[in-house]
């Protein structure tokens, strides 16, 4: 299925929230890109980002999927901890910080929906 643009939209400022509250937090050192990540920044090099179709709505280190039942996003986050921060510490910080920022920016949706956040720490830097 196809999304709508205004899905898309939704789907793209998700990403954005998620991605702005992680790196906010205090103990993340960066958001890991993942091997697709990593394999489209080679062939942007090559390529201009213009010409690759399907890159628009994608931040490195973070991955959000619509769900229906219960009405809600699943998100996926991995990054590195700055070295002298906990990595449990700095995860339940950003299971938090990110949380929020979606809750807030779909506060208008009714039922308010469900916010998953999985978090992967990738490195210690």
């Amino acid at each position: 299925m196809i999304p709508s643009q205004q899905e898309a939209a939704e789907h793209t400022r998700v990403l954005a929230a998620a991605a702005d509250a992680t790196r906010r937090t205090p103990g993340v050192a960066y958001l890991r890109p993942g091997f697709g990540d990593l394999v489209r920044g080679a062939a942007v090099r090559v390529r201009s980002r213009a010409a690759q179709p399907g890159t628009a709505g994608r931040i490195a280190g973070v991955r959000a999927q619509r769900v229906e039942r219960p009405p809600g996003w699943d998100l996926r986050i991995h990054l590195a901890v700055a070295r002298g921060h906990r990595a449990l510490d700095v995860t339940r910080a950003v299971r938090a910080a990110v949380t929020t920022a979606v809750r807030e920016l779909t506060a208008d949706a009714t039922p308010e929906p469900r916010v998953n956040v999985s978090i992967t720490v990738t490195d210690i830097v």
